[in-house]
Formats: structure tokens, C-alpha cells, sequence
């Protein structure tokens, strides 16, 4: 088969692409295409979000839909078989020499498949969720298939090891932000309503997030005197638990959720608050997050930060440095933090300092993901290609 363009060597594979609360995977697609990598991004699934973020108008990478999806639950082992099948045309059609997945879970498993029919190299990116529901045995198939494998922290680094036992390197990649877009502007506290100091949350609402423990705080900080709203801005299966919840302990008045939100809007919000929470659990099925990309979005605005001393969040905030660590599940806990920061809006200046200068250093999304390029880079050599020529012309698609 003709290749259509020959110099699109390296392909994504995503489940759904574009995602709104997967950005972080195209703010490191078009910083790889800034860096001048040449890709091809695979989507297994058509985007379900409304909105998408406008960054996406930046892409130069032509987007691929596979043309079948069946019914979740439904001929899983079909619907594999034939994302592997059309994955396999995309690398004869488009001369794609390496594929790198996002998520251990079907993108490694096509990523896999196809270099079983084709010799071409995988790689794969693990972030949290798919990470530890994984079973050990399937980690262990494919990190040692790999040619390298990401995740977005040490402590999803430490577990992966642990759980495999394979020559494969594993790399601890964090995520970034746009220092740019992402900026202090701490000179004042606001309010979004003039009066009133803004605790800021923002996340899926799913049970590792925590968010009932923060409404439940919420109550105790409104029990105790303190003149706050407070705003959980997302969506997600516990939304109509989370309005029960908030009409059960009557913070109606001092507690809302605002739904699906934009990126400008997400921004917006950054800038109207007084501190930022997310009180991060692990979940009963064993869910977890790595270092959720809000936080490190909040701390990059300047705003006092808190969280939980759960999985990955100590490698960004240092508590009492850079932000405020509280006991998970404990709502107390949290509305103490809260409340010394309310009292005294002094308080979080220097944490909003702090957290910053961490993100500077650790968290610039371009310093991050040039690692990423240099691994890439070298998989689109000539010497490369050549060595996946023979294989290729094998497979019959």
C-alpha cells in the first residue's frame, strides 16, 4: 500500500481523543510537534465532550477515528481484533515506525497486538487509575514488550517496578503546565462576589477526589462561624450524591457545583479564588490519583493549596511549605486547614509563594516532555525504519 505521507513516523494511541479533562495529552502532542516530532494520533473512540479546548485548532497531526465501536461490555475480544486490524493499516499506510499509548489498559493493548503482527516498537504512558486496577501479570506483559514505559510520578514509578520484573526502563515524567497561560497573580485575595473569601475545587466527581469530605467541612466551617462560599467545579456519576449532600447539611448557601466548564472558564475561576482543596482518597476498588494536573495548576497561579498526604501529592506539596497537607477522609482535618487559612488570608501568601517556585522548577510543561522527545526522537531513524522494512512487508493486512 502507498504510504500517504512518509515523514509521520511515531503514532499516538489514545481511547478518546479530544478529551477536556485529559488535556494533558494534547498540551504534550503539540509540544512534541513544537520540538518537531512528525506524529499520527490513533483514537480508538470519537470525542464525547461538547466543548474541546482551543489549543486543539493548533494541531498539526491529522486526527484517525476507528471506524467500529460496540456496545461497552459487548464483544470486547471482536472489537479488539478489529482496533488491532486498523491500527495495523495506519502503520503500513502512513510508515509509522513506533506507537506510544496513553493508559496501560486497551491503547497498551493494541500498542502490543500490533507490534505481534508487525515488529512494530510500543511504548506506553501509565497514569493512575489504570495503573494500580491493573493486574501484575498484565503490567508485567507489557512493560517487558516495551520499548520503555512512562508514568507521571515516583510513586507509580516505585509500583510498577515493584509489581515487574523486567529489563525494560521505566521513566518518571511529570506532568506540566504552560507557565504562561498559568499565572500568579496573588497580589490581593478575591472574591467572586466582592464579599465572601472563594474555596476553589475542581475535579471529576468520583469517590477518590473526596469531595463529600470537603462539603461535609464546609459544614463544620459554616457551624463554626466562618463567611465563605465554596464552588466544586466538574461533573461526574457522584454529582447527584454531591447535591444531596450539599441540601442534607444545608450549605445550599454557601456550597454549588458549577458543571462541565472550558479551559477560559477553568481560568477564570483560578483567579477568583482564595485557596484551592482537593481532598484526595484512595477509593474502595483501589483508585487513586497520581499528582491530580488541578493542583499543580492552582499552585502555579500562586494560590495556597490543600490536599491529602495520599499516593503521590507529597512529591508536590511540602506541608507547611507550599501548601497544606490534611488527613484523608477526616473532614475535621481539612476544615481546620481551612479555617486557619480563612482566618487570616496572610496565612496562604507565603504558600502561594512557594508553590510557585515548585512548579518553576519541577513542573514546566516544556522542560518535561523534551525527555519525552528524546526518547521518541531516535525510534524515527533510518536505522529503525530499516530494521521493521522486512517485517512490514510480511503482514497482510
Amino acid at each position: 500500500m502507498m504510504m500517504t505521507d512518509r515523514s509521520k513516523k511515531i503514532a499516538y494511541i489514545v481511547k478518546i481523543f479530544p478529551k477536556l479533562s485529559e488535556t494533558f495529552i494534547l498540551q504534550e502532542i503539540l509540544e512534541l510537534e513544537r520540538l518537531g516530532l512528525n506524529l499520527v494520533i490513533l483514537s480508538l473512540r470519537p470525542p464525547t465532550d461538547v466543548d474541546t479546548h482551543p489549543h486543539v485548532q493548533q494541531l498539526k497531526a491529522p486526527v484517525l477515528y476507528a471506524p467500529v465501536v460496540l456496545n461497552e461490555g459487548k464483544g470486547n475480544g471482536i472489537q479488539q481484533s478489529l482496533w488491532t486490524e486498523w491500527v495495523t493499516e495506519k502503520v503500513h499506510e502512513y510508515g509509522i515506525t513506533h506507537l506510544h499509548a496513553h493508559y496501560v489498559t486497551e491503547p497498551t493493548d493494541i500498542a502490543f497486538q500490533v507490534q505481534e503482527k508487525t515488529g512494530v516498537s510500543y511504548s506506553f504512558t501509565t497514569h493512575a487509575k489504570d495503573l494500580f486496577l491493573s493486574s501484575k501479570e498484565d503490567l508485567s506483559r507489557k512493560v517487558s514488550g516495551a520499548q520503555f514505559a512512562l508514568t507521571c510520578t515516583e510513586y507509580n514509578k516505585d509500583y510498577l517496578e515493584q509489581c515487574v520484573q523486567s529489563a525494560t526502563p521505566v521513566y518518571r515524567v511529570y506532568h506540566g503546565v504552560d507557565l504562561d497561560v498559568f499565572q500568579s497573580n496573588r497580589h490581593q485575595i478575591s472574591h467572586e462576589d466582592g464579599k465572601r473569601p472563594l474555596i476553589l475545587s475542581i475535579g471529576r466527581f468520583r469517590p477518590k477526589k473526596g469531595f463529600p469530605t470537603l462539603i461535609q467541612a464546609c459544614a463544620t466551617l459554616k457551624n463554626t462561624g466562618h463567611d465563605f462560599q465554596c464552588v466544586l467545579v466538574g461533573y461526574g456519576p457522584l454529582e447527584k450524591d454531591l447535591k444531596q449532600m450539599i441540601h442534607q447539611l444545608n450549605v445550599n448557601d454557601c456550597v454549588r457545583l458549577t458543571g462541565k466548564v472550558p479551559q477560559d472558564g477553568i481560568l477564570d475561576w483560578y483567579r477568583k479564588a482564595s485557596v484551592f482543596v482537593l481532598p484526595c482518597q484512595i477509593a474502595e476498588d483501589g483508585d487513586r490519583d497520581g499528582i491530580p494536573n488541578v493542583l499543580v495548576e492552582a499552585m502555579a497561579m500562586g494560590l495556597p493549596v490543600v490536599s491529602t498526604a495520599i499516593a503521590s501529592i507529597p512529591e508536590l506539596i511540602h506541608d507547611g511549605h507550599n501548601g497544606i497537607l490534611a488527613a484523608p477522609h477526616h473532614y475535621d482535618s481539612l476544615a481546620k486547614a481551612l479555617s486557619w487559612l480563612l482566618q487570616d488570608p496572610d496565612r496562604g501568601r507565603p504558600l502561594g509563594i512557594a508553590a510557585r517556585k515548585t512548579v518553576e522548577k519541577d513542573f514546566c510543561v516544556s522542560r518535561n516532555i523534551r525527555v519525552i522527545y528524546d526518547l521518541l526522537k531516535p525510534l524515527t531513524s533510518h536505522a529503525h525504519m530499516k530494521s521493521l522494512k522486512t517485517l512490514l512487508q510480511q503482514v497482510p493486512l
